[in-house]
């Protein structure tokens, strides 16, 4: 008999639908109200209906499991009005939803229930159970169901999406906090599967907004799911914001075994830190984990590290929703050990997270296309300093510094540090560029031996050290244009790595040759630059390289040489010093001599570069500069060949011979060896255009649709114009971004103009290839 009805039930629901208008549907909505947990009285019957007469969730599952494939709707009576009594206790496994639906616990019309513990409006729904190895709610291979409104507490997974389920939406829910706000923990508040693509989690408005508190293991955890929109949430605090519900980790994004976790986002650039204002507008709250905020690793066995790209930006981490009060991760902000393209903020206003409390704010090592660019630590959205992590940003290159790789990035970002690192780099291969890092104890660390190249440390503005402004253990870092200030040791510090103490660090390059290269250092506590080599070490051809530098108030020496470092060379000797001249003999054969104005007394001063030059193979020099006055305080330093600077010679210039006529006597433009801003710059009497030099660019290959370029030119002061492929020139600056690169060639060229507006007639030329698959 049971049979027979379904038959006929299935035959006048196929003639009924062929009876509708093209487009029609045939939804029905069916209303839970009961708190009880009986199934449905007859499977198929067309009516939620249990043998007792109510409508319970159970029931309308079941029911709705059998109608056609059109996105039905669950809601429930006004006696679920958000306040602690109702709740529907699971007795067993819901049944998995099959057919595309929208259960909406937000009360009928969608009226929210005004939660009483919290004053704001909320889930209207409490669903307990059934226990903790059963998921609450399953989506099994179905698209575009919408689940909101619920308190899921109990379970195993609140809401387990499964097979393939794309388009899956879940708004307004509390996925392990009660309607009274108690804990009522999950495992995992939400589970996205392999393949259950295009995912919604929260939304960029308050009602949308999930609240994930109290699940042991992860809050939201995606496993080889793409493109899913993790959007306005609170995660490990309470829906009020601020009040700790930890949850084991509060997002984990990993690949599996044969599915990779791609296009997956974390927060949006519309996010309230951009105007100062509390976490909403698509901003996560993601705090007070026991473990990590983000994690893009995972736990080995089915989880991979994510293949991304991954992109986290606008969120707070380790804050509250207001901004002003920590609410930290225990270990880690983010943890990207070997995931492969994540971002985390961006360059656009409101990209940026903002990071307090914890051991590290963000941790990656080993994966491709990494870059943390915007981001805050230890300040609120207001400007409210907070709890910083103990490290900012530790990034390691192990395996990536071998050819072939671009660099990781650590751009853009500020450090309001209390002691600690502001930035620690391991094994080289990072571009550590225009970061602002005040009041760590160490504002960049770099170590570890690289296997290719070291760091590119540029653009940084490094304050208030309770040691050095940077400390260098490691070999081939480049420190060029940085400002570093008030550090109370050394300004920059280059020592053998003290944990090995057999290695040494060599081949780096503290300043370069053009104004554009100097760093500023100033009002150190100790030496400007200082450069150890620790006793211990068996290697004497540690050798690291001083150019062009400024800086006044330091307490010791401007270049410090401890412990018979770089080999001893010795500064040069002055044989004749003139005030637009200088000559000596006695340094090395082809060795590089520097020649500085002081403006002061002091050892730890330099004012301005004068000239550079490079010895015969005699070890004879000569310097011709504009002319200084009379009895200014002039030293002079030697890189050898093998890239080793001494310490400073000082010596006050005598009168030029014959002149008589101070700063006149001299057609300075004409001298070839001219360092400053001249109109133009002369060789062989006549007027010379700009060279322009790419210093920093991606490999030839890359899979990075993101690349960065780094030019000068031979002439202070001289602006730039760039073009990528067939576009036109426009003007630019170092470091030139371009983003979302199209596999295939490319070509960047830059050309600078100096300041009498003379153009570099061959533009300088990179040509790469962006390799599909990125």
């Amino acid at each position: 008999m049971i049979f027979r009805r379904r038959a006929v039930l299935a035959l006048l629901t196929a003639l009924f639908a062929l009876a509708l208008p093209a487009g029609a549907s045939a939804a029905v909505t069916y209303t839970v109200d009961s708190v009880e947990d009986q199934p449905d009285k007859e499977i198929g019957a067309g009516d939620c209906e249990t043998a007792v007469g109510t409508c319970t969730l159970r029931a309308a599952i079941q029911e709705l499991n059998f109608s056609p494939a059109v996105k039905d709707k669950i809601d429930f009576d006004t006696l679920f009005n958000g306040k602690p009594g109702h709740t529907i206790v699971l007795e067993s496994a819901l049944p998995n939803i099959t057919d595309p639906i929208l259960i909406d616990g937000d009360g009928i019309n969608d009226s929210r229930c005004l939660n009483a513990t919290f004053s704001i409006n909320g889930p209207c729904v409490e669903i307990s159970g059934p226990n903790a190895s059963t998921p609450a709610l399953v989506v099994d291979d179905t698209d575009d169901v919408t689940i909101e409104g619920l308190s899921i507490t109990g379970s195993r997974t609140a809401i387990n999406v499964i097979d393939s389920s794309s388009n899956f939406v879940a708004h307004g829910n509390w996925l392990g906090v009660k309607l009274d706000g108690a804990p009522g923990g999950n495992t995992t508040g939400i589970f996205l599967d392999p393949d259950s693509n295009g995912a919604t989690v929260g939304g960029t408005i308050a009602a949308d907004r999930n609240v994930f508190g109290n699940n042991g293991a992860e809050g939201l955890d995606v496993e080889g799911a793409d493109n899913a929109d993790v959007l306005g949430n609170y995660f490990g605090v309470k829906p009020d914001g601020s009040t700790l519900a930890a949850n084991g980790k509060n997002v984990e994004i990993t690949d599996t075994l044969a599915f990779e976790a791609t296009g997956n986002e974390v927060g949006t650039a519309i996010a309230g830190p951009s105007l100062g204002a509390p976490c909403d507008g698509g901003c996560n709250v993601i705090s007070g984990a026991t473990s990590y905020g983000i994690d893009l690793q995972g736990n080995g066995g089915n989880e991979e590290p994510a293949s991304g790209p991954t992109t986290i930006r606008g969120n707070y981490v380790g804050l509250s929703a207001a901004g002003t009060a920590v609410v930290a991760n225990s270990s880690y902000g983010v943890w990207s050990v070997e995931a492969k393209a994540v971002t985390i903020g961006g360059e656009e206003n409101g990209e940026g997270n903002f990071f307090a409390g914890g051991g590290a704010g963000i941790y990656h090592g080993d994966g491709e296309g990494f870059a943390a660019i915007g981001n805050v630590f230890g300040s609120g959205p207001t400007g409210a300093d907070l709890t910083p992590p103990g490290l900012g940003i530790f990034v390691y290159c192990l395996n990536l510094g071998t050819g072939g790789v671009d660099p990781v990035e650590v751009s853009q970002n500020v450090f309001r540090m209390e002691g600690g690192i502001g930035i620690e780099s391991v094994f080289g291969n990072a571009d550590i560029e225009a970061n602002f890092v005040e009041g760590a104890g160490y504002g960049i660390y770099t170590r570890g031996d690289p296997p290719g190249a070291g760091d590119l440390i540029a653009d940084n503005v490094i304050g208030e050290s309770t040691s050095n402004g940077i400390l260098i253990e490691n070999d081939f870092n480049v420190v060029i244009h940085n400002a570093i200030y008030d550090s109370s040791a050394a300004g920059v510090r280059i020592q053998d790595p003290t944990a090995f103490p057999i290695l040494s660090s060599t081949g780096n390059q503290i300043g370069g040759s053009t104004a554009a290269e100097e760093n500023t250092i100033r009002e150190s506590g100790g030496d400007a630059i200082e450069i150890v080599d620790v006793s211990a070490s068996e290697d004497e051809d540690s050798q690291n390289g001083v150019g062009r530098n400024k800086g006044d108030e330091n307490a010791g020496l401007f270049i410090d040489l401890v412990d018979n470092a770089n080999a001893g060379v010795l500064p040069p000797t002055f044989a004749t010093l003139r005030q637009s001249s200088a000559s000596g003999s006695g340094v090395e054969p082809f060795a590089t001599v520097r020649v500085f104005r002081k403006a002061e007394a002091i050892p730890g001063e330099i004012a301005s570069t004068l000239a550079e030059t490079t010895a015969d193979g005699s070890g004879n020099w000569k310097a011709t500069y504009p002319a200084v006055p009379t009895g200014t305080l002039v030293a002079a330093t030697q890189t050898s060949p093998e890239g080793g600077t001494s310490e400073l010679a000082i010596k006050a210039a005598s009168a030029d011979p014959d002149s008589g006529k101070g700063d006149k006597d001299k057609d300075k433009t004409k001298d070839p060896e001219v360092i400053g801003d001249p109109p133009c710059a002369f060789t062989a009497g006549k007027c010379r255009w700009p060279e322009t030099v790419i210093t920093r660019g991606p490999k030839a290959t890359t899979r990075a649709t993101t690349v960065k370029f780094r030019f000068s030119s031979d002439m202070p002061g001289s602006t730039f114009e760039c073009k990528l492929d067939k576009k036109p020139f426009k003007k630019c600056k170092s470091p030139k971004r371009y983003k979302g690169l199209k596999p295939g060639k490319h070509v960047f060229k830059v050309k600078a103009t100096d300041t009498s507006g003379r153009v570099d007639p061959v533009p300088a030329k990179k040509k790469f290839r962006v390799l599909a698959g990125s």
